[in-house]
């Protein structure tokens, strides 16, 4: 496994959120936290010499949080007033339908230039960036989802919200997609990027990542997966009083475990997830296999309560088809989409997951 020791870093400080274990909420040290303070006022303010709406909180001047679009400051919104930016959070607040935040972390330098007859101008500075692409795979034998995870950096810290391009070669294919060699995906708010490589023939391939950061350089990476031999999975020995159902291959990575599964032509990474019961997809899986809205639920997430839905999808795990199966689509969920231990205990199937054959069997 080719893993950094920052990567490895992330993953240990990595808060569990559904108890997957890989991605689901890096966390970054605070910048600010403000929720509860009260706004005092209405304050002067422009931004680089265009007005700009401000109101004073407590000692500190806090502007209109479209001003990190303004300066193309990297950020993704994450709802209640709290923003992903480049190495960490701002916890802004709202007042009066928008959300502010503190006018010194709108880009990475700021400066208060005084106004004439009160108020500020506020202006960023230039900082020197080190922006690069971190990429990391293992080795895994052929028809085994490889994971392979691509963070984009400035220096050492993750930029949210990045557009990138993955290609891979060989007779591999990139998951989540109809058997696609390119994909077009942008990074999560921790800067991540997390799915698989697929291939069924023993071979090497090398997954390049495209990005143009956002000084406008174009910066590439590239990987490198070993495709082994494929895993027979007729040899794995079950208990006498089962029935082997489907067998899949199967790959760990960072302690999670992850397997293919099918609907039509698509293909989809899953995790297996012991701690949760229904299957819960991304949104790029959701669109990806037509995953239907049966409803709203609100699920526990990174900025508070997530407003989900209710669906139910049907895939096909080792030859085996599975039908109907209950399922949540979380739209600010990122990572892997988790297939959850749940659903095998409510239909009355044994899992066995061998490490010494690399694959996970269902058993009736």
């Amino acid at each position: 496994m080719r893993l950094s020791q920052r990567t490895l870093a992330t993953v240990a400080a990595s808060t569990m959120v559904f108890a997957s274990p890989l991605f689901a909420q890096s966390v970054f040290a605070a910048t600010s936290s403000s929720k509860n303070t009260q706004a005092h006022g209405v304050v002067r303010a422009e931004l680089n010499g265009k007005p700009i709406s401000a109101i004073s909180v407590g000692d500190t001047t806090y502007v209109d949080a479209s001003g990190l679009n303004q300066l193309k400051t990297p950020n993704e919104y994450l709802g209640e007033g709290k923003y992903a930016i480049t190495g960490g959070f701002i916890e802004g607040i709202q007042y009066q339908g928008k959300v502010y935040i503190p006018w010194n972390q709108l880009s990475a330098k700021m400066k208060a230039y005084p106004l004439k007859g009160g108020g500020f101008n506020f202006k960023p500075l230039p900082v020197k960036h080190n922006y690069h692409i971190e990429i990391d795979t293992q080795d895994t034998p052929a028809g085994s989802p490889a994971p392979m995870q691509v963070i984009v950096y400035d220096g050492n810290n993750p930029v949210p919200n990045q557009p990138i391009t993955i290609h891979t070669n060989g007779f591999s294919s990139l998951t989540q997609s109809t058997g696609a060699e390119t994909l077009h995906v942008t990074t999560d708010y921790s800067g991540t990027w997390f799915n698989g490589v697929n291939d069924n023939t023993q071979e090497q391939v090398f997954p390049t990542v495209t990005w143009t950061d956002p000084a406008g350089k174009t910066i590439q990476q590239t990987g490198e997966i070993t495709f082994g031999a494929p895993t027979d999975t007729s040899t794995v020995e079950i208990p006498a009083d089962d029935t082997a159902v489907a067998s899949v291959p199967i790959s760990v990575f960072a302690n999670g475990i992850f397997f293919n599964a099918t609907s039509g032509n698509d293909h989809v990474m899953l995790q297996l997830d012991t701690g949760a019961f229904e299957p819960l997809f991304t949104a790029a899986d959701a669109k990806l296999l037509g995953l239907p809205n049966l409803g709203t639920i609100q699920v526990a997430g990174v900025g508070g309560e997530d407003n989900a839905y209710i669906s139910e999808v049907s895939l096909n795990i080792g030859g085996k088809d599975f039908t109907d199966i209950p399922c949540i689509v979380d739209p600010n969920y990122t990572g892997a989409s988790l297939f959850g231990y749940g659903f095998f205990q409510a239909k009355g199937y044994d899992i066995l997951v061998s490490q010494k054959h690399n694959t996970l069997t269902i058993m009736k």
